[in-house]
Formats: C-alpha cells, sequence, structure tokens
C-alpha cells in the first residue's frame, strides 16, 4: 500500500511540477494568480505525501523511510553491535 501511495504520489508531483513549468513560461490571463498556487503546491505535495507515508507506518507499526527514529545513534550503534558479536 505504501509503494502504491508513493508511486501515486510521485506522478502527481511530477505532473504539477511539469504544470507549473507550462504556467511560468506561457503568458495568459490570470498567471499572477495561479503561479504562486502551483509553486506552493511543489513544496506542499512532498510534505503531505511524507505526512501520509508516516501516518501508515505509525498505524500499521512497520518501521519505514517516513518513520521517526525513537533511539538515538549512540543507542542504535551499541544494539547493533550487541547484535553482531
Amino acid at each position: 500500500m505504501k509503494r502504491i501511495f508513493a508511486i501515486i504520489g510521485l506522478v502527481i508531483l511530477f505532473l504539477w511540477i511539469a504544470i507549473t513549468v507550462v504556467t511560468a513560461l506561457v503568458p495568459f490571463p490570470g498567471k499572477e494568480v495561479i503561479f504562486p498556487a502551483l509553486v506552493a503546491g511543489c513544496i506542499l505535495i512532498p510534505l503531505i505525501i511524507w505526512i501520509v507515508l508516516w501516518m501508515i507506518s505509525f498505524v500499521t507499526g512497520k518501521k519505514n523511510i517516513a518513520s521517526l527514529q525513537n533511539e538515538t545513534t549512540n543507542e542504535q550503534f551499541e544494539k547493533d553491535i550487541k547484535e553482531n558479536s
């Protein structure tokens, strides 16, 4: 489910960026209103994708790249050393 959501999110982000570039290059009436919203979307869409992936990992209990670290680096290092000894 996470992979499907991530792929859909990437496709949406790619299309959003393509629309933003076309909007930046083509003059038309109302560009002053639409272009800032498109640029804001280029920032907000990846943030929303990360939040949703984090929520999925939180609900399922499985860690992924969006998961927050519960252990410090030193604690994880010591744990890894004990497991590999």
